[in-house]
């Protein structure tokens, strides 16, 4: 009777203080196994009222989709606010004289899915600078969910010139490599059945060791008959190159940034084909001798965990936190040097 007692109330507080599993990628016949697989998932904020619940994409022909322009919508339990240029955060104004400021480009990873604007990498890097340098450093979001490499180049191409950026923050990646017919899933294994044991895992996922998050269905970066990346390779290359050479017209610095995963904490191999696109980013770093953040690297030094991501490839805010340390970090020692 008390272990049934106990079961009882950690369904009432599941159901009453707790945000409900994200499905962010869902997948037909995926297998539940949230929060025990991404335990990330339980530093969600709660859902904020009266505002509409998700961001549908406005039509635009250079960049095939973008945010609704001027608009403040909930995408994944966070308020969004959306600018008059469809980039999240307030509206681009003229950088100051004494100002430094970051232009990071990329897919949701970047635009901070699940997280608060002012706990994306972007912004815990520029808060970091900030007070390390004693002067303004901004950051200007210039992700958006699904964006490819192209579509980073055509929004750096659009406001570049107007954000005035110092230096471009690099980190397309995920939404270039997917194959379109691959599905991709989180952990397999049935969700558990028992409340108290998610409560538990929730409130403990931080002394708790990671959980193996694999990539299944013959994994999301594996090549196949009848698959095609959303950005070949070789076009994935060319689109780097022309990042840097724009960003570097309108008298900024690129700075490379590879995203971490969750495979990056597994004993298994990444899929070759996501090295291969990493590798790319690493092979523009060396040969414009480029200021690189290697994310997988920086995750497995630091110890990080299943809590720093909320799916297969989206940091949660504690995620994001270490990456924007470590662009700061990387920041600072390019200078000191």
């Amino acid at each position: 009777m008390g272990l049934a007692g106990v079961e009882a109330l950690a369904r009432i507080v599941e159901r009453i203080s707790l945000p409900p599993p994200l499905r962010p990628l869902p997948a037909p016949g995926e297998a539940e196994c949230m929060p025990d697989c991404m335990p990330g998932v339980a530093s969600l904020p709660d859902q904020p009222s009266g505002l509409p619940r998700g961001i549908p994409m406005a039509p635009n022909g250079r960049r095939a989709w973008a945010l609704p322009s001027n608009t403040t919508m909930v995408e994944t339990n966070v308020a969004v606010r959306v600018n008059a240029d469809g980039l999240r955060g307030p509206d681009l104004t003229p950088r100051g004289e004494n100002e430094l400021r970051l232009l990071t480009l990329g897919d949701s990873s970047v635009f901070g899915f699940g997280v608060e604007e002012d706990r994306v990498f972007g912004a815990v890097a520029s808060a970091e600078l900030s007070a390390k340098w004693s002067r303004p450093v901004s950051d200007v979001n210039g992700g958006t969910p699904g964006y490819t490499s192209v579509q980073a180049l055509a929004v750096l191409e659009d406001v570049g010139t107007r954000a005035q950026p110092t230096h471009v923050v690099i980190a397309t990646l995920w939404s270039d490599l997917f194959q379109t017919d691959t599905v991709i899933e989180r952990a397999g294994g049935q969700r558990a059945p028992l409340a108290a044991y998610r409560v538990a895992a929730r409130v403990l996922a931080p002394w708790l060791p990671a959980a193996t998050v694999g990539w299944t269905q013959g994994d999301v970066g594996a090549e196949a008959p009848g698959r095609t990346a959303r950005v070949g390779i070789e076009q994935y290359r060319r689109t780097l190159e022309q990042i840097v050479k724009t960003t570097r017209a309108i008298g900024a610095e690129p700075v490379v940034l590879v995203l971490p995963a969750p495979i990056d904490l597994d004993q298994q191999p990444v899929p070759e084909l996501i090295e291969a696109y990493r590798d790319e980013l690493i092979d523009l770093a060396r040969r414009h001798a480029l200021i690189v953040v290697d994310g997988p690297s920086i995750f497995k030094e630091e110890g990080a965990t299943n809590s720093d991501f909320y799916d297969q490839v989206h940091p949660s805010t504690t995620g994001h936190e270490r990456l924007g340390k470590a662009l700061a970090a990387a920041l600072l020692k390019a200078n000191a040097n």
